[in-house]
């Protein structure tokens, strides 16, 4: 009460320690917001909000039976929170401190990647489709929970027989998550809605582009058509040889941004600006000559009084 008076009444001084602990703050809540993003906690911390604005009623109308309960409920409310959460708690707990994928061991994201990528590339000698998503920063699991749950360790023989035509598995995409498990097969990705996407491309690539427009996640797309691979990041596709496919997807897992990615959102901007200024400049020469008319008719009157 103290701190905010002095606020008020401009006695208040700003200490280092005062910005480090605001910087520290906003950093713990951030990385939790990240954390339950995409989860049922969501839903269920509102459901807590409104019981929170009940309470706040019953004070302010005095309604003695409903402070009781909410009392009542208020003192076992961490118990509650624990046997809610128990699940969230500790996969944030398991979380906490990684950053990205695979950190532990470089070798080992190498090795995994290179596995997932041999087995895009049989795929797409075999006219195989297939969406390979990794995740990262932003949880992804209210699309992994939407599919079928198997919680195993990625490899060759398993990406093969998930993608299979014959597999009941086969269609939609499977998640890999910060750890390099393999969480989800069949999972369903949100289409992107660009109009300015290529008219040649199909719902597969539309669909990674779609989720990396969303997250922070990366997309390896096998096109069974073109019998290529190819990779979505940021809402932007990379095209290319295996190698490239391969030093890019690196990239993105180790927390850079590809230069192929940085070309394209810069020639993406320049191409907005000169949109913009290219609408602005009718209007310019529009507005330019209402005044120039504006100024003759005077003269036209002068003439003829």
């Amino acid at each position: 009460m103290e701190t905010f008076l002095s606020i008020f009444t401009g006695n208040f001084s700003l200490r280092w320690q005062d910005l480090f602990d605001i910087v520290l703050l906003s950093l713990i809540f951030y990385r939790i917001l990240l954390l339950i993003r995409g989860t049922r906690t969501i839903p269920m911390l509102m459901g807590f909000v409104l019981l929170l604005a009940l309470y706040l009623v019953s004070l302010i109308l005095d309604l003695e039976a409903t402070q009781l309960l909410l009392d009542n409920l208020g003192q076992s409310l961490v118990l509650v929170l624990v046997v809610l959460f128990q699940t969230d708690i500790r996969n944030a707990l398991a979380q906490i401190g990684v950053f990205t994928l695979f950190r532990e061991s470089n070798q080992q994201k190498k090795d995994v990647v290179d596995s997932i990528l041999q087995a895009c590339l049989v795929m797409s000698q075999k006219s195989v489709g297939a969406l390979i998503v990794f995740e990262q920063e932003v949880g992804l699991k209210n699309y992994s929970d939407r599919g079928t749950q198997l919680n195993a360790t990625v490899s060759e023989p398993l990406l093969l027989s998930i993608f299979h035509p014959s597999s009941p598995l086969h269609d939609g995409a499977v998640i890999i998550n910060t750890k390099g498990d393999l969480l989800a097969a069949q999972c369903i990705l949100p289409v992107s809605m660009n109009s300015r996407l290529s008219s040649f491309l199909g719902t597969r690539h539309r669909a990674a582009i779609g989720l990396t427009e969303e997250t922070d996640a990366a997309v390896l797309i096998v096109s069974e058509e073109r019998r290529e691979i190819s990779l979505s990041y940021r809402g932007q596709l990379i095209r290319g040889a295996n190698e490239d496919i391969r030093k890019a997807l690196l990239e993105v897992l180790s927390g850079n941004i590809p230069a192929a990615i940085q070309d394209k959102e810069t020639k993406d901007a320049a191409r907005k600006a000169a949109k913009e200024a290219a609408k602005k400049t009718p209007e310019t020469s529009e507005s330019s000559e209402t005044l120039a008319n504006s100024n003759h008719f005077p003269e036209k009157q002068t003439e003829s009084n």
